[in-house]
């Protein structure tokens, strides 16, 4: 079981660093793209393919929700590595609540052309600068989720798991 146990770790891991790359994307690739364009045509541009970047990221959102608390229960009795991925579950919840609290609906005016066109490139900003915290929590999750897996592999006279 312990072999498991350090694979699903392995694989939340690689989740929350999947994750994390695509949100950078998003900010150096796609965020450039919108800003040099009209606000007539990102707003074109977004009705036409924003769904495919959700359709794509929502797997890896949830992946970094269910699988840090997975892991959290996984080693319930290491408490250095548990602490270690309580924190990177946490952080993956401060990802999702900034999620809702801002970019749904932000997300929303785009996809329904209800935000005017003079308040786009204000919008894209902040919507910058967001997406920036929301960077650094994904990388400090999947920092933390290793720090709990190398933790829990430090020990090695001790099996730590509850499964």
């Amino acid at each position: 079981m312990k072999k498991i146990s350090i694979l699903i770790q392995i694989v939340s891991i690689a989740c929350l660093g999947a994750f994390f790359g695509a949100m950078l994307m998003l900010y150096t690739a796609i965020l450039s793209f919108w800003k040099q364009s009209s606000p007539s045509d990102f707003l074109d541009w977004y009705v036409d393919y924003a769904s495919g970047i959700m359709d794509t990221t929502g797997p890896l959102v949830m992946s970094s929700l269910f699988l840090p608390l997975l892991c959290f229960i996984l080693v319930l009795k290491n408490k250095q590595s548990r602490v270690y991925w309580a924190i990177s579950f946490l952080l993956s919840v401060s990802v999702m609540a900034i999620t809702i609290s801002y970019f749904v609906g932000v997300n929303s005016s785009f996809a329904d052309r209800t935000i005017e066109l003079s308040q786009i490139t204000g919008t894209l900003d902040t919507w910058g600068k967001l997406h920036v915290v929301r960077i650094s929590l994904a990388f400090m999750a999947a920092v933390f989720g290793g720090m709990g897996l190398a933790t829990l592999s430090g020990e090695k006279s001790k099996t730590y798991l509850i499964v």
